[in-house]
């Protein structure tokens, strides 16, 4: 009969690759964020509450080192602390392991401006 429903079978592909529990974006040219730790500082590569990516060569994976994240439009500057999770090749892909609320909340904040602004640029 027509108001029954057909059963459609339909599986979310797992993709066991990426660990990701955040959406992650990349910092707008004109909005960048600075990561200044371990005696380097780097532009980072993306971002999101959980964690950041930016190109070095100087950390190994595992390392845990602390420094400053500066988000220069907004002029925000605020203490972490990451760990190196993996690497490929001079990308470091990190985690957060100490984050203030407030730091955290100023990151969620920059990741939907970037996004709202991608949005209105399509």
């Amino acid at each position: 009969m027509f108001w029954k429903k057909k059963k459609v079978d339909f599986e979310i592909p797992d993709n066991n690759g990426d660990h990701r529990e955040a959406f992650r974006i990349r910092p707008g040219g004109d909005r960048p964020i600075l990561l200044k730790a371990g005696g380097t500082s780097a532009y980072l590569v993306n971002i999101s509450g959980s964690g950041c990516c930016f190109r070095s060569g100087y950390f190994k994976v595992g390392v845990v080192v602390a420094g400053t994240l500066t988000i220069t439009s907004d002029d925000l500057v605020f203490p972490v602390t990451v760990r190196v999770v993996t690497k490929q090749r001079d990308l470091c892909h990190c985690e957060f392991t100490k984050i203030s609320s407030l730091a955290q909340e100023a990151i969620h904040a920059y990741v939907l401006d970037i996004q709202k602004l991608q949005i209105r640029n399509r």
